[in-house]
């Protein structure tokens, strides 16, 4: 791997990086979601990363995604090229979820 290749992805994986420290610093109660009637999500994505590192730590990716309650009918169409979910340290724990109605297990 060149230098100019490992800039490249620095770059790339900096963003994701901010992104994903600001969103752990205000993630924080349990929050429900109630849906009821007919629901249609369409996503579309190319390229989606999760990073976590240190500890008791959670690294989710969660694309096309109803979490909670959801009473009707529901469609979900999901295309996702490339979804990479990483973690290190202490109590580790990774969660991918794409397309589907969950609860939220992955704490």
């Amino acid at each position: 791997m060149n230098l100019h290749t490992l800039f490249k992805a620095a770059v790339a994986v900096l963003p994701v990086l901010l992104v994903g420290a600001a969103h752990a610093q205000v993630s924080g109660g349990h929050t429900t979601t109630r849906i009821k009637g007919n629901t249609e999500i369409n996503v579309q994505t190319d390229d989606v990363t999760a990073i976590a590192s240190g500890q008791n730590n959670v690294a989710k990716n969660r694309i096309g995604v109803v979490k909670g309650d959801k009473k009707g009918d529901t469609r979900i169409t999901v295309n996702a090229a490339k979804v990479t979910t990483i973690v290190g340290g202490r109590n580790k724990k990774a969660c991918t979820n794409i397309g589907g109605i969950v609860s939220d297990d992955c704490n």
